[in-house]
């Protein structure tokens, strides 16, 4: 494929007949895309086309396998990136609205190597033999490396404004462009710029070469969102989950089947699942101030696969928000409803968003399969018949990735069940975003490290590094005794890097389990020789919390919301 022709895939309305030098637009433009100059002047774009040139030719292998025309030179070529950097910024800094007083604005490194990646004379050269000239690959890495680095303080739970490129950031959103999906202005049939958190420290892939952006394939759209919520307590790198296996016993009858058959052999079929909906606000507020009086703080509560009904969670949702005033811990559950002749399977988060509550939803990405074991073991015969499989009854939406960003530095990917295991399309998206914490909603039996979830957050907690949470209802790990295991307690799995799989149980009694990380900085490479210290959540210990732990006899909703607002506004939790 000619370089021209890459170009125009990205940016299909470029005229590029109309380019001969490089002049960089000191005006900020909104999505501009016909003139070449102008879209190089956004760094996301230069990302974009030279991220995906890489992959597309595969010679990203080149920073640790030298070949004649090109050898990385870890201190020499870094400093040059460093040079590119510091124009860009210079760059951005004029384009943001201050007054250009630098001098560096006449940005020589920059436009030396934009020019000679984007010189017209390369449009109608091959890009194996562009990449195979010692010029044009040395540049194209510099600039790519420069984008990278130039990412490297932005962060979107706190705009700096005095950080010129947060500031256009800011702008550009304000004008109504898509910062929460993609940050650069291609053509999205195209694929994604996204922001990444960790660095996989092993293996030779393009996730190895960049820190804090990448790219996603068009298959998945990112969705980066950032929570606001104000962290109390003196230690700012605890980060507490509270872990709500509910519900507690599943009947045969939430499994049936559907309505609506798919049309295939009659060998499958497909099945609904719709169990009771319970609303118990009394044991989960009783959960919550028994967190708080175990650990001061909570950040996150989490219900498992199918837990809630979408009018459930909003009572939740709103209840909690009310008590804390402002300022509550985000709210991930999966939540079951019907739309039409089809079942709902979604992940439903909630956080303090830039203007309040905030709510964002993401698909089930693959329908859960049942063969016969699977129906033997959960006892659901009586159900759905034995001697056939059965599909989910659930449409396949647009396939999704949210990121929640923290104040703190986490960075949360939700999944659900099916979508951990199934290596395309999404986790291949998981791999290049690099979360630090991915939390799996699972409709399973026991979470032991030797079972599937076991299997496959081992592999998310070597590449990219993330910490792994698999969670499960407790009554499905006790509807799991068909063949001939006794009715099980371990409801969740824990996974870190560097370390193995831990089950989590859930003691007799028990409201639900009290997870309490902490975020340790360590050391990351990536494969030109950068080191940046990124978060990395670690386990502490983990707890069940009881009914008896809330320190309440009265349990009453009134009473409950009386005894927590005092907690709170005592622990520094309600505005």
């Amino acid at each position: 494929m000619k370089l021209g022709q890459f170009i125009k895939n990205y940016f299909p309305e470029c005229d590029l007949s109309a380019h001969e030098n490089i002049t960089l637009s000191e005006a900020w433009g909104v999505g501009t895309k016909e003139d070449l100059n102008k879209i190089l002047s956004w760094p996301p774009n230069v990302f974009m086309i030279i991220y995906s040139l890489l992959e597309y030719t595969d010679k990203y292998r080149l920073m640790v396998s030298p070949q004649p025309h090109f050898t990385w030179d870890y201190q020499q070529d870094n400093i040059t990136v460093q040079f590119i950097t510091t124009e860009w910024l210079a760059l951005i800094s004029v384009q943001s609205g201050k007054q250009n007083t630098s001098s560096i604005s006449s940005y020589i490194n920059l436009k030396y190597a934009l020019g000679e990646v984007f010189s017209s004379q390369n449009f109608d050269t091959d890009i194996y033999d562009l990449m195979n000239t010692s010029t044009f690959a040395t540049c194209a890495i510099h600039l790519l490396l420069a984008v990278d680095e130039l990412f490297s303080d932005v962060d979107i739970c706190n705009y700096k404004l005095e950080n010129r490129l947060q500031l256009l950031l800011l702008m550009r959103q304000s004008f109504g462009i898509g910062q929460r999906k993609n940050l650069a202005d291609n053509d999205c049939k195209l694929g994604f710029v996204t922001y990444k958190t960790s660095v996989p420290q092993t293996g030779l892939t393009l996730n190895n070469l960049t820190h804090s952006l990448t790219c996603i394939k068009p298959s998945v759209l990112p969705e980066v969102v950032a929570n606001k919520h104000i962290k109390q307590g003196y230690n700012k790198k605890s980060y507490n989950i509270l872990f709500l296996p509910w519900p507690f016993t599943i009947e045969s009858d939430a499994f049936k089947p559907a309505t609506s058959q798919i049309k295939m052999d009659g060998y499958f079929g497909s099945f609904d699942y719709l169990p009771e909906d319970k609303y118990e606000p009394s044991k989960f507020l009783q959960a919550i101030l028994a967190t708080l009086h175990r650990c001061g703080t909570i950040d996150l509560i989490v219900f498992p696969e199918c837990a809630l009904s979408d009018k459930t969670f909003n009572k939740y949702m709103t209840l909690i928000h009310n008590l804390f005033d402002g300022n509550a811990p985000s709210i991930l559950s999966g939540t079951f409803g019907s739309d039409g002749s089809v079942s709902t399977n979604k992940a439903k988060l909630s956080f303090v968003g830039e203007l309040g509550i905030d709510t964002i939803e993401q698909s089930k990405h693959h329908r859960w399969f049942l063969d016969e074991n699977q129906v033997r073991n959960y006892n659901l015969a009586s159900s759905l018949d034995l001697s056939r499989k059965w599909w989910e009854n659930i449409s396949i939406d647009r396939r999704h990735l949210v990121t929640l960003h923290t104040t703190n530095g986490v960075k949360l990917c939700p999944l659900i069940c099916e979508d951990l295991a199934r290596q395309e399309p999404v986790a291949q998206a998981v791999r290049s975003v690099g979360p630090n914490l991915v939390v799996s909603l699972l409709l399973d039996g026991p979470q032991l490290d030797f079972r599937w979830p076991g299997k496959y957050s081992a592999v998310l907690s070597d590449d990219p590094g993330s910490s792994v949470l698999s969670v499960t209802a407790l009554g499905m790990t006790q509807r799991a005794t068909g063949l001939g295991h006794p009715p099980s307690r371990q409801v969740a799995l824990w996974s870190e890097p560097g370390g193995g799989a831990e089950t989590l149980k859930i003691d007799e009694d028990g409201l639900g389990i009290v997870i309490e990380l902490e975020l340790k900085d360590e050391p990351m490479w990536t494969i030109d020789g950068r080191k940046k210290v990124k978060p990395v959540l670690r386990k502490k210990k983990h707890t069940t919390v009881l009914p008896r732990d809330a320190n309440i006899n009265n349990t009453n909703v009134p009473n409950l919301q009386t005894e927590l607002r005092k907690i709170i506004k005592k622990l520094g939790g309600i505005k």
